[in-house]
């Protein structure tokens, strides 16, 4: 995979799915990141860096958990991402948030500028993901925790996407990366790769968690209007006329049949958090000596 091609294909998509990005009725993005920001267990006045940061599903309760004395900073490459989140935090009155465009490969921050850095669903949409993660390293204070989020695939696919409708948007995909990809990373497959990649970056105390978030999705129309904020998008944009309105009927069917005998349809959504932190300065020394 071509690591410029594919951030230029990430960026493009989530760019034009920001007006819309998690404002669906059904809930995935911002249930998991409170979940992620929970986890991350926050005390008022940290330091936290979100990258990735989208429409603020972990930025937002990142500032509600850090309080006015935290500071909170957000990183996306999708330049509308970073607008609309921005603006939405200005709304709010919060003058401890900030959102950058920023390609979370590259950050541009110095040294132990943060007690926790945050990725809500980011990690894997990078490229160079693990060795990147070593970047953070070092901007994490001694003790400072990198936590995030991922997806549990089967064969490069997520659960919230049936095979059978993926099967109708796959030949419309643009020309770029396979989509998917991004869930076959060696590195990230189980509790022990990850383990082992983090710790050869210097991390230390990784713990690998998985929890089944139970995603409930009214309609294959309601799950179409969903998957225009994920990478999905990108065959989307592709469709049009009698072809979107053939992909649609076809994936409404697929739901139908995925419809339980209690009227509803809920997709078992297996989700990873990952947590691990810089080693304290004083181990550190230790070692040295």
């Amino acid at each position: 995979m071509d690591a410029t091609r594919h951030k230029e294909s990430i960026a493009d998509t989530f760019d034009r799915a920001a007006a819309v990005f998690d404002r669906s009725p059904v809930d995935f993005f911002t249930p998991l990141g409170e979940r992620l920001v929970a986890r991350a267990e926050l005390r008022p006045g940290d330091r936290i860096l979100d990258i990735g940061c989208g429409r603020g599903s972990c930025l937002f309760p990142a500032r509600e958990a850090v309080g006015p004395d935290g500071f909170v900073t957000g990183i996306d490459i999708a330049p509308a991402m970073v607008r609309h989140t921005g603006a939405e935090a200005l709304e709010r009155g919060w003058n401890n948030v900030t959102v950058r465009q920023m390609d979370a490969e590259e950050p541009e921050f110095a040294p132990e500028s943060f007690d926790v850095v945050l990725g809500g669903f980011s990690v894997m949409h990078l490229p160079g993901a693990p060795a990147t993660l070593g970047a953070y390293l070092q901007m994490l204070a001694p003790g400072g925790r990198l936590v995030y989020s991922d997806l549990v695939d089967e064969d490069g696919l997520p659960p919230f996407v049936p095979p059978d409708a993926f099967a109708v948007l796959a030949p419309h995909f643009p020309p770029g990366p396979d989509p998917r990809e991004r869930g076959r990373a060696p590195w990230s497959e189980s509790a022990t790769s990850i383990t082992s990649a983090l710790i050869r970056l210097g991390f230390e105390q990784v713990t690998v968690a998985e929890e089944i978030h139970e995603m409930a999705v009214a309609s294959g129309d309601d799950w179409i209007t969903w998957s225009m904020s994920t990478g999905l998008r990108a065959a989307w944009d592709e469709l049009r006329g009698a072809e979107a309105t053939a992909a649609r009927e076809a994936i409404g069917t697929v739901f139908e049949r995925l419809r339980g005998p209690d009227g509803r349809i809920v997709l078992p959504v297996p989700v990873r958090f990952v947590h691990t932190r810089r080693p304290p300065e004083s181990r550190n020394l230790a070692e040295e000596r």
